[in-house]
């Protein structure tokens, strides 16, 4: 029996980069059945029908690249699962979630298509897909559907599971392209990292980790918090006082982060805010500054009231009403008149000062084989240099020296884990295609990439890969997300990994066996950096100068087998070994010592990220 259907066959949650973009995404594996013979311009009235319960698709542009693009191409005909995309993108923008990115591409099965849509919150992303899906079926099928009821949902859904106001403007201001420091999502109620491992600060709303238990107490309590303040000199309103206030003091609500004032507001009697922040005069700005080093606070909220804003309080008779430890800042994003305050781009500089990203070194490292064992010997050169490093990669989840976990931990999840320890200083995350094709990487952006090599027919099969551009293509994620002062180490005797150099956007260190190939002479010549074998020396080589490090022979590692596949291991470490910055006699000293003996798993649980981790003895 013919089935003219959209069924979802799969659904991965790609959290971090991926094979389509930078940004966690959802792909739905959908079977349309026989309507890949039903374009959309042979369905009488679909177009119509699906305009109607969504006129906002005449925004989407689609390939015309302007408004109204997408619904040409409903006319013109297109099928089921581009339509899904756009529909449940714009049921995401809806529920109050920006939609962004989107794609349709069909798999080599015939009716089998990957759809892929911009994930910022997962739960919400996936009721907008199957919400999508059965809105789609009701236009091709003429039947009816409760736009309205689904559009109150999946609002009712955002709301559970979006970021409240407060905690999406500082994430917002924190991974924008000037600022780009990464974020973690800890909890379901706004806690959210920003920045990794060591370099991490938490916010919860309007909090920082900065934030004093005991400064939150004296802020919570009235009575502590005008003592305090009065005996500073600071004006007070007395809460006992219950008469009647003039009718000319106005209200105000002042933002002070980092002992500035960034935000000002008056309150209007219809719920409402107007933005008063170059108005205040400098006395008040100072006095509410004051008011909040008192209590302690580094974010703080004070209300005051006063006739005029532009007078210093003393001479007007105002006061501060308070102060809060919480501040609610939609007044600021969003006043009902002047000028919007980016308070959450304030929080965000006060947090990471002088331009900090709150990142930690990264190294990620991809190929098809010896990835393990690269990773095992990146991560021993960073310890012998003396940071505390994380290491998640195919035979474990590693502390320092400690087994946290055994198994394969190549995965985001052992990834996130690592990258959320506040002890790690830097982190060594290993990557298969699998974990890039069905997980997505575990971090935005790294330090230094690493391809070891590639063989496409190993990776042919699962995900519907079956072609040599079609790996190309995953394996080339890993050196799309090095920083612009990061660098890409690549074996310079595999084509494939070589035409990924022009994709990275920092410097590109090959290394080889050969010291002979082609591609190291023309990349030395331009004064690139190479990691070689001659005359039984390893070198490194930046331009036409060459550094030897050591003789092989003195590689316990090798056991005395130079041509076997462990050197290529070598060289791709010691290569990410200098990319890191690691001074030679580190490098020397880790090759002619290190040990591939697995590491004795501890006697306690280290895998929870909030778990202080200590130094061994």
């Amino acid at each position: 029996m013919k089935r003219k259907d959209i069924r979802f066959l799969n659904l991965l949650s790609l959290r971090g980069p991926n094979l389509w973009t930078y940004r966690p995404v959802l792909e739905a594996w959908v079977d349309i059945g026989e309507l890949e013979e039903c374009p959309s311009n042979t369905l009488p009235g679909f177009v119509e029908r699906l305009c109607a319960w969504l006129p906002t698709l005449s925004e989407h542009r689609c390939s015309y690249g302007e408004p109204g693009g997408f619904v040409l191409r409903l006319q013109e005909g297109t099928w089921p699962a581009h339509i899904l995309e756009h529909v449940t993108l714009e049921l995401q923008n809806l529920a109050g979630m920006p939609g962004g990115f989107g794609k349709a591409r069909e798999t080599g099965v015939r009716g089998v298509y990957k759809v892929v849509v911009r994930a910022w919150q997962e739960d919400v992303t996936r009721a907008c897909l199957h919400a999508a899906r059965d809105l789609v079926m009701a236009a091709i099928e003429d039947t009816p559907f409760d736009m309205a009821a689904t559009h109150e949902r999946l609002r009712e859904i955002a709301g559970q599971h979006l970021l409240g106001p407060n905690t999406a403007c500082i994430v917002d201001a924190a991974t924008d392209k000037e600022r780009g420091i990464p974020a973690i999502r800890l909890s379901a109620d706004n806690l959210m990292q920003l920045g990794y491992g060591a370099r991490q600060r938490r916010i919860w709303a309007a909090q920082s980790d900065r934030t004093g238990a005991i400064a939150q107490g004296i802020a919570q309590d009235p009575e502590l918090n005008i003592r305090l303040l009065e005996s500073c000199g600071l004006p007070m309103v007395d809460p006992a006082d219950d008469k009647p206030q003039p009718d000319e003091r106005g209200r105000y609500r002042l933002l002070v982060v980092g002992g500035a004032l960034v935000a000002a507001a008056r309150m209007e009697e219809n719920g409402g805010a107007a933005d008063v922040t170059e108005q205040v005069h400098p006395a008040t700005a100072t006095a509410a500054c004051l008011a909040v080093r008192v209590i302690g606070l580094d974010i703080a909220g004070v209300d005051l009231v006063a006739e005029d804003i532009a007078r210093p309080l003393a001479a007007q008779g105002g006061a501060i009403a308070g102060v809060h430890e919480a501040p609610a800042m939609i007044i600021h994003l969003h006043p009902t008149s002047g000028e919007p305050r980016p308070v959450g781009r304030a929080i965000v500089d006060h947090l990471f000062p002088n331009g900090d990203a709150g990142r930690i070194p990264v190294v990620g490292i991809t190929g098809s084989s010896g990835t393990t064992e690269v990773a095992h010997w990146v991560a021993e050169f960073l310890r012998l240099a003396g940071k505390f490093t994380g290491l998640a990669c195919g035979d474990g989840l590693y502390l320092d020296r400690r087994q946290a976990e055994t198994g394969d931990c190549g995965t985001w999840r052992c990834g996130t884990q690592v990258l959320m320890n506040r002890a790690v200083e830097t982190a060594v995350l290993e990557n298969s295609a699998e974990v890039i094709l069905g997980q997505g990487l575990a971090y935005d952006r790294c330090q230094v990439a690493v391809v070891t090599g590639i063989e496409p027919a190993r990776h042919y099969g699962a995900y519907y890969i079956e072609k040599p551009e079609q790996v190309f293509q995953v394996f080339r994620t890993q050196v799309d997300v090095v920083l612009p002062g990061g660098v890409a180490v690549l074996h310079a005797a595999d084509p494939m990994v070589v035409e990924m150099a022009a994709l990275c956007d920092g410097e590109v260190i090959f290394f080889a066996l050969d010291a002979d190939l082609p591609v190291l002479g023309a990349h030395r010549a331009l004064g690139g950096r190479a990691v070689f074998v001659r005359g039984g020396q390893l070198i490194l080589a930046s331009g036409t100068e060459e550094s030897p490090l050591l003789p092989l022979a003195q590689i316990p590692f090798l056991a005395g087998d130079h041509a076997n596949g462990r050197l290529n291991s070598v060289l791709a470490a010691v290569s990410a070994a200098w990319a890191l910055g690691i001074a030679l006699h580190v490098i020397r000293t880790g090759s002619e010592t290190y040990s591939d003996e697995p590491a004795k798993a501890p006697s306690f649980d280290v895998t929870d990220p909030f778990v202080p981790i200590t130094h061994s003895a």
